[in-house]
């Protein structure tokens, strides 16, 4: 029977409403519960932040606030006694001053009074100077020979070679050069310088000391400025050989020289490697040892700030001036530029210069109004800092200066949405960034994956259970439809043999009959009529009590084949009446465990169909009833050449109430199919529909075989 379609009531509609509304609003109240969890815990993470820097920003002024003053304290002491060079030295010996770096001496304008920066640039004045460029006879054509005789190691050509260009009377000047006496002297020094060298490696030191004294001697005019500066190397490094070829006495001298400042007017890469070729040459047994290597430490320090004071003009000094001209105009010019504190970053480093005013000591010693205290904020505020870095909390501190710089760089992967919480303090940009970013990246992740879960279970459950009520609204109007259905089938099976019944009842009752053979075919009418509506009555019973699961079995052992042969003895006579000719093959022997009497309704159910379903027009055809046992099966086929299942339908005639679309107007209410398959898998087997080669059906049905089933033997009758 096909399918009613399912309709909604309006009872059916509002049932969903008052199931669905409340659901939609949970779930509006859900999300917003969530968004708001959400919005308060990054309202929470954004105050932990802002706390973190707030405590950062504290743990740096009380640096700042504790360690500066002391410092700077401490400075005003030893500067005016020791100068600046000691004093950087004897204080970063202690480690709570451990942060200083070099000390620079101003001026009332903010301008370098000590150290001197560095030249710009200088060079030795060998035989490539374009100074000393001319013909084969020049001064720079010797340099160049004897520079090629020493790289083969002609020492003597190359001394014959100087001493004869040295006893050769100046050269007079050209229209290219400046005509100055100093040229000569220029000139001299350099070719002195060579011979004396040549001398010492020649092993004649007292001739070398001769050259090398020569050349001192000019040094005297190259303050007065009669030497071009690019000469002046020279000065120092006949010096340096003077002081090898003298006493250890004589090297820590010059080294005072060079550490005292005395030297300024030469670049500091080689006042730096002479003075440690002079510390080397001072042996460690040597009574000068002590002081040298002082002085060589000394002199290294007073290079680096010296380095320092070229970055201080060229940027630093710049931004003092700067602050002091925004300074308020009723503010003292000294008091606005003492105190002042610039955070730089000088060769990827960060530092601190603060400025404080000269005492008066020190102006009087060094003429100077101001002291700048150049400091690496990293060692200064470290100790403040440590708790603030690394995984030790939930955030991590970053550091820039006000340029970018990092003192303390971020971390490494950083969420690309998230903006850092900033603070400035002391010229520095402090900014928190999470310690933990998988951990920050995985409760966003979770926040966003339980509003999606709640979305989705919100949404499963809204499916389900529309489709719930759906499926049960669907199934009430199917089993209404199926109600009606079954009433107007049984009144339409029952309404016939009733009528017939009733007709030949009352035709005997009123003794119509013509004579007793006619009385006797009414009653076997009437008779047969009975037992199809008994028949039919039992199988709408059996059915409802499969429907509601109280159809039971009282299961035996039998011969499958006698059970068989006793309903085929009892069923022919209604199958001849239909026009069929029952052909059985019937083994005996095949046993099973089953009920007797649902057995017997099982094939008698697939018996009438097979008979019922006949081709139009076929008044005499062919029904096969084989038994045989295939295994561990009993195996039951009914054969026909009836009108056929439709493909699709070789599974849905097994259920209830379903009929072919082809049964056309034969009688029946789609029942007992239904039964057998009931029958069957409640015994342990199974019924199944196919076609048949040729046209028609073969409905095979089995069972499980007893255990003490002996092999069968094959027996076939044909009924009429």
């Amino acid at each position: 029977m096909p399918s009613q379609p399912s309709r909604f009531s309006r009872r059916h509609l509002l049932a969903l409403c008052t199931f669905l509304v409340p659901l939609a609003v949970l779930a509006v109240l859900g999300w917003t519960e969530l968004r708001r969890s959400g919005a308060e815990a990054q309202a929470a993470l954004e105050r932990e932040a802002r706390q973190f820097l707030h405590s950062a920003a504290q743990a740096i002024d009380r640096r700042f606030d504790q360690e500066l003053p002391a410092l700077q304290a401490a400075t005003e002491r030893l500067v005016a006694e020791q100068g600046p060079v000691r004093a950087v030295l004897q204080l970063q010996r202690d480690e709570a001053t451990a942060s200083l770096l070099d000390i620079v001496l101003l001026d009332a304008q903010l301008a370098l009074v000590w150290p001197v920066p560095p030249p710009a640039s200088l060079h030795l004045p060998f035989g490539r100077d374009a100074r000393h460029r001319g013909g084969d006879g020049t001064t720079a054509a010797t340099l160049q020979a004897v520079d090629l005789l020493l790289s083969h190691g002609e020492l003597a050509q190359a001394q014959a070679l100087l001493e004869h260009q040295l006893a050769q009377p100046p050269e007079p000047p050209t229209a290219s050069r400046t005509g100055r006496r100093a040229d000569a002297d220029d000139a001299e020094v350099a070719l002195r310088f060579r011979l004396g060298t040549v001398l010492k490696k020649l092993g004649n030191p007292a001739a070398a000391r001769e050259q090398f004294e020569r050349i001192g001697r000019f040094g005297q005019n190259a303050r007065a400025g009669r030497l071009d500066a690019d000469t002046w190397p020279l000065l120092l490094l006949a010096e340096a050989a003077l002081a090898e070829l003298g006493s250890d006495a004589d090297r820590v001298k010059l080294l005072r020289t060079i550490a005292g400042s005395r030297r300024d007017h030469l670049a500091d890469g080689l006042l730096s490697a002479v003075a440690a070729r002079l510390c080397t040459a001072i042996g460690p047994d040597s009574a000068e040892h002590a002081e040298a290597t002082v002085l060589l430490a000394e002199e290294r320090q007073r290079a680096h700030s010296r380095t320092f004071a070229g970055a201080y003009d060229l940027v630093l000094k710049f931004g003092l001036r700067l602050r002091r001209m925004r300074a308020p105009a009723d503010a003292d010019a000294t008091a606005a530029s003492a105190d002042e504190r610039i955070v730089s970053t000088l060769s990827g480093r960060t530092t601190l210069l603060a400025v404080r005013a000269a005492t008066v000591l020190e102006q009087e010693r060094f003429r100077c109004q101001h002291v700048g205290l150049h400091l690496d904020l990293d060692t200064l505020l470290g100790p403040a800092l440590q708790p603030f870095v690394g995984q030790q909390a939930t955030f991590t501190l970053a550091i820039h200066d006000e340029v970018g710089a990092a003192l303390v760089p971020p971390p490494a992967s950083v969420p690309g949405d998230f903006v850092p919480p900033s603070l400035q303090r002391h010229g520095l940009h402090l900014h928190a960034y999470p310690a933990d970013v998988d951990r920050i990246v995985a409760d966003a992740r979770a926040a966003a994956q339980n509003r999606a879960a709640l979305l989705v279970a919100l949404f499963a459950t809204a499916v389900g259970g529309a489709l719930w009520l759906w499926r049960s609204a669907s199934r009430e109007a199917e089993l209404a439809a199926l109600k009606i259905d079954l009433v107007s089938r049984v009144s339409h099976e029952l309404k016939t043999p009733l009528a017939l019944i009733r007709m030949y009842g009352e035709t005997l009752g009123m003794g119509r009959a013509r004579d007793e053979r006619q009385a006797a075919e009414f009653g076997g009418i009437i008779a047969r009529e009975s037992e199809r509506l008994t028949l039919l009555i039992q199988r709408i019973l059996d059915f409802s009590r499969q429907q509601v699961g109280t159809l039971s079995y009282t299961p035996t052992t039998i011969d499958l084949g006698d059970l068989l042969r006793t309903v085929c003895e009892a069923y022919t006579p209604h199958l001849e009446a239909r026009g069929a000719i029952l052909v059985e093959t019937l083994p005996a022997g095949v046993t099973v465990r089953c009920d007797r009497n649902a057995g017997e309704s099982a094939i008698v159910n697939l018996l009438e169909n097979a008979a019922k379903y006949a081709r139009d027009g076929d008044t005499d055809h062919e029904i096969e009833l084989e038994l045989q046992s295939v295994g561990d099966r009993a195996v039951v086929e009914v054969r026909d050449r009836g009108r056929g299942i439709p493909d699709d339908e070789l599974e849905r005639v097994f259920e209830g109430f379903h009929r072919a679309r082809n049964a056309g107007e034969v009688r029946g209410a789609g029942l007992g199919l239904s039964l057998v398959r009931h029958f069957a898998r409640a015994h342990g087997g199974d019924v199944s529909a196919h076609h048949r080669d040729g046209g028609g059906t073969v409905v095979r049905l089995w069972l499980p075989l007893a255990a003490d089933t002996p092999p069968s033997r094959p027996a076939t009758t044909v009924r009429t």
